[in-house]
């Protein structure tokens, strides 16, 4: 997609502004506040749209390059993985672990993350050096804050056109989604398992995204816990969801990596064989 520049009113403004004056010069002196008021106006106009952008936050990354401003971006955190092309640029470490140092270096005009990110004290150094430290909220994931957030995002990127096209297009897909799941006749009890560490598995609870997700999807989800929660066997066989979802990374093609989560194999969705993987980009 491309790059929209908001320079809409530089040539007319400035080509009255020459006349108007330039009729009426008399002097030097009004001759060289012609020449200082055109370099004003046309250095005014022409920074409006000039951004290097440094992302935190593997979400907001997603948006801006399916907003078509992937071009701008010049850095990205640990947590971006997607789309493919943001492996070759600069990582600034993680979104809550940040060093100005690094940011810095890429010379950014904006920096743009979530706003529980930090340390504070970092974010506060990069303004103090005149970077735009773009803040969005990252809970309650919800549909409604995802959709502000893309507006708010091509608000900052002066791309309102492609805010507006990407709101549509992902709730005209949720809402073919919505029309299947309402033509079920009760929703599937689900666990949404983001990692497993050692064996004991990171599983996600209310007001996450991956909440979220199962919701969408007509589920149920049995983890009561908000966020994300470290789960004993006892818990896991406790929940016995009937269905299970997974990210891919953590199978790496053999389900039976699973096998080592503590109590996974006395739940429904494993005896079932109803685990169900899905990429975690």
């Amino acid at each position: 997609m491309p790059r929209i520049i908001t320079r809409p009113f530089l040539f007319s403004p400035l080509t009255l502004c020459i006349s108007a004056v330039a009729s009426a010069a008399k002097t030097a002196v009004k001759r060289k506040k012609l020449f200082t008021a055109v370099l004003a106006l046309s250095w005014a106009f022409s920074v409006t749209a000039a951004e290097r952008i440094v992302v935190a936050g593997g979400s907001l990354t997603e948006l801006i390059y399916a907003m078509g401003a992937g071009e701008r971006v010049v850095g990205v955190d640990e947590t971006t993985s997607y789309p493919p092309e943001t492996a070759k640029l600069p990582h600034i470490g993680y979104w809550k672990q940040l060093s100005s140092e690094g940011i810095l270096s890429l010379r950014p005009d904006s920096v743009i993350t979530w706003q529980d990110a930090g340390p504070q004290i970092v974010l506060d150094q990069l303004r103090a050096q005149k970077v735009n430290v773009v803040t969005l909220p990252r809970v309650p994931a919800t549909l409604q804050q995802m959709y502000a957030n893309i507006r708010q995002l091509a608000k900052t990127l002066q791309v309102p056109e492609q805010g507006d096209a990407l709101v549509t297009q992902i709730s005209q897909r949720l809402e073919r989604v919505q029309q299947n799941v309402a033509a079920k006749k009760a929703p599937v009890k689900a666990m949404f398992i983001l990692s497993a560490g050692g064996s004991a598995p990171q599983v996600a609870g209310k007001g996450s995204v991956a909440d979220a997700i199962l919701s969408l999807a007509g589920a149920e989800n049995v983890a009561t816990h908000q966020q994300y929660k470290s789960y004993s066997a006892e818990s896991l066989i406790a929940a016995n969801p009937e269905v299970i979802v997974v990210t891919s990374q953590m199978v790496d093609g053999d389900i039976n990596r699973l096998r080592s989560i503590a109590g996974i194999t006395h739940t429904a969705a494993w005896k079932n064989q109803r685990i169900i993987t899905v990429d975690q980009n």
